[in-house]
């Protein structure tokens, strides 16, 4: 079941993302490091109605999702269109159910449960697992965009209509 986050989800989201960290700096990527996603972060998450979880007899999966992303305006390349969108960031799965397709469904729900159009999503140079995982869903790389950031700013931009 994929559902809303809630305040009482957050233990279970901050191990996830505790997850995510150690994978993502197993294969070298400053992405995600530093306690990155902070908890202040899934807060707001959460009050914006942003934070979904996948569950089944536990939480196994979170992302954030958001109707417009600010430094989706200027890319290195080209959208794919210019559909309405949806955004997905801090997509995570617990360490344990990797490739075991909970991203994707995760992913899917953004279309099917959310009544995306396209959705819109990027990723460090370094995380080739979720490039992969993108290729595999049917997205497009589209180019690059730049975090307002002021270190490690370079993000690989994809997208995908339904």
């Amino acid at each position: 079941m994929i559902r809303l986050a809630t305040i009482l989800d957050i233990p279970a989201i901050q191990a996830i993302y505790k997850d995510g960290r150690t994978l993502i700096a197993s294969y070298g990527s400053p992405q995600w490091q530093n306690n990155h996603p902070v908890v202040e972060i899934t807060y707001a998450d959460i009050a914006q109605k942003a934070l979904y979880v996948y569950e089944d007899t536990e939480i196994l999966g979170v992302m954030t999702v958001f109707d417009y992303e600010p430094t989706y305006d200027v890319i290195e390349g080209a959208w794919l269109s210019d559909l309405p969108y949806k955004v997905i960031h801090r997509i995570a799965t617990k360490a344990g159910h990797y490739g075991k397709g909970i991203s994707a469904a995760l992913i899917d729900y953004v279309f099917t449960g959310l009544q995306a159009k396209s959705i819109r999503i990027d990723t460090h140079e370094l995380n080739v697992p979720m490039q992969n995982l993108l290729k595999k869903q049917g997205f497009t790389y589209c180019g690059k965009i730049y975090l307002n950031q002021t270190t490690d700013r370079v993000r690989l931009a994809y997208q995908k209509d339904k």
